[in-house]
């Protein structure tokens, strides 16, 4: 017995019929099953570039926790750059690999959008007013998360972290203005690859999602 996904949010209960070859198989279907393991909330998560080993580790996190869109970040303070096209088309691939890899092991039936690493102004422009948008900063200002998601109306939510070095003044003024609220994650600073995990789990948390 199997399930196999589609990654576009559907999966099918069935047995295994005929191996063909080493890597291909039949599949005798028994029943469909849409949004199979799949949130009510769409997530999206928007976090600075960072070295490869740690925004692999986000996705792979992200996804499990039920992101739905990343978007890597080219920031003022970013040490990774991608300006090459090739390569980040390559970086975005490899991404995709470890998200597919990370819904087969979480028992998810939809990939996640991963976007090519766009600036942090661009990112801005495509801000969303019926969404919860949310800026998690190091400095500890803003109000808690569950007093922004409290009684909040919509099943859309934007997280934005920033890279290793945070975002400058300017980043964080400009994503106000883009509608995006300043919360705190505590006293503690935590790492890009931390940051970003833990604000999906609380938003999943808050909304009913981990339940």
């Amino acid at each position: 017995m199997v399930v196999v996904v589609d990654g576009c949010g559907v999966a099918c209960r069935g047995e295994v019929s005929r191996i063909v070859a080493r890597e291909t198989v039949q599949v005798r279907i028994h029943a469909e099953l849409r949004s199979f393991g799949e949130p009510l909330i769409q997530l999206q998560l928007a976090a600075g570039l960072s070295t490869a080993s740690k925004f692999d580790s986000l996705v792979q996190k992200g996804t499990e926790l039920g992101a739905t869109r990343f978007v890597p970040l080219i920031c003022g303070t970013s040490k990774v750059k991608l300006d090459d096209p090739k390569r980040a088309t390559a970086r975005v691939r490899r991404l995709q690999k470890v998200a597919l890899a990370a819904i087969k092991q979480c028992r998810r039936s939809l990939l996640p959008e991963i976007t090519l690493p766009m600036t942090f102004d661009d990112f801005l422009l495509e801000a969303d007013g019926d969404s919860v948008n949310v800026m998690f900063h190091p400095s500890g200002r803003g109000p808690g998360l569950q007093d922004v998601l409290t009684g909040a109306k919509t099943k859309r939510v934007s997280i934005l972290v920033g890279p290793e070095s945070g975002f400058t003044d300017d980043e964080e003024e400009a994503a106000v203005e883009a509608g995006y609220r300043t919360v705190s994650l505590g006293p503690r600073v935590l790492r890009t690859e931390t940051a970003g995990p833990v604000a999906c789990a609380l938003v999943m948390s808050l909304l009913g999602e981990l339940r």
